[in-house]
């Protein structure tokens, strides 16, 4: 199952060039399913994310949102897959998720885009108080369900910063504590920086607002639910950044990430993880104590 995440950037900068390039590079790659961010509604009824990837086959669930910092313009999901339901998740401060619940063959699960709706440094800790809510969402939402959701989005913060800590399970917040598998961390390929001023639309930007000319971050993420909160059937088989066009022209000002994800792609454990460890260990070292 293949997996992506764009932010859009709506219909700021050369947009048709940009549309061109969106829509063919995502044509090659071909993800399952699409994580997408600040996406416009229109024309007419439509929105952004159906006008672009429509044509490619994929059906487009949107949810529009208004105001400043609040996930705005819109955030939508993209699939080829089956679309069993879909829940919006408001979250502290003006961030949003939006999950639809997917059917991948194997079983359903949920696949949620996400924005915590506040991307400047000095906002950590509306960051910090986003992701404890949408934690706190998807385990409600996906309790008892065999396969683990999947997160995928902008989530304007770095690895080391506290809010991705807590999602990877690395620090508390709140007094809570979850532990998200980071498909980039565990098998990413190549530079991971997904806003650089590598980008033609984030170098003047950052150089003018960050007064940084040489500026690189990590800022958006797959995410798949944790092996320990449900079933280990999913493995992340490889990560990379993608959409990055040229010097000249890029998709959008953030680059994509894409991840490949191995649904019961490992043989050990039949899918039941620690509770099933004493009996995969006896078939594996039958003569142990």
């Amino acid at each position: 199952m293949r997996v992506l995440t764009a932010n859009i950037w709506a219909r700021s900068g050369p947009y048709a060039v940009r549309a061109g390039l969106l829509r063919a590079e995502v044509g090659v790659l071909a993800p399952d399913l699409i994580a997408l961010q600040e996406v416009e509604d229109g024309p007419g009824a439509g929105n952004q994310a159906e006008e672009l990837f429509g044509p490619l086959g994929y059906a487009v669930e949107y949810e529009r949102r208004e105001g400043s910092y609040r996930a705005d313009p819109g955030i939508a999901v993209a699939s080829r897959l089956p679309v069993r339901a879909r829940q919006v998740i408001d979250l502290p401060h003006g961030g949003a998720g939006l999950a639809v619940r997917i059917d991948g063959g194997s079983g359903e699960f949920w696949f949620c885009s996400a924005s915590t709706g506040h991307g400047w440094p000095h906002e950590e800790v509306l960051r910090e108080d986003a992701v404890v809510a949408l934690n706190a969402a998807l385990t409600e939402l996906a309790d008892g369900d065999p396969l683990p959701p999947v997160l995928a989005g902008d989530f304007d913060a770095t690895p080391e910063h506290a809010s991705i800590r807590f999602l990877t399970g690395r620090q508390s917040l709140r007094g809570r504590s979850t532990a998200w598998t980071d498909a980039f961390a565990v098998a990413g390929e190549g530079p991971p920086a997904t806003w650089s001023s590598d980008n033609p639309y984030v170098a003047p930007f950052a150089a003018a607002v960050f007064a940084e000319p040489v500026h690189a971050r990590r800022i958006d993420y797959v995410f798949v639910g944790s092996p320990f909160t449900w079933r280990p059937r999913v493995v992340v088989r490889s990560a990379r950044v993608v959409l990055k066009g040229t010097a000249q022209a890029a998709p959008s000002d953030h680059w994509g990430l894409l991840a490949d994800l191995g649904v019961d792609a490992v043989a050990l454990g039949g899918g039941r993880g620690l509770e099933a460890w004493e009996e995969t260990a006896r078939l594996l070292w039958p003569d142990q104590p």
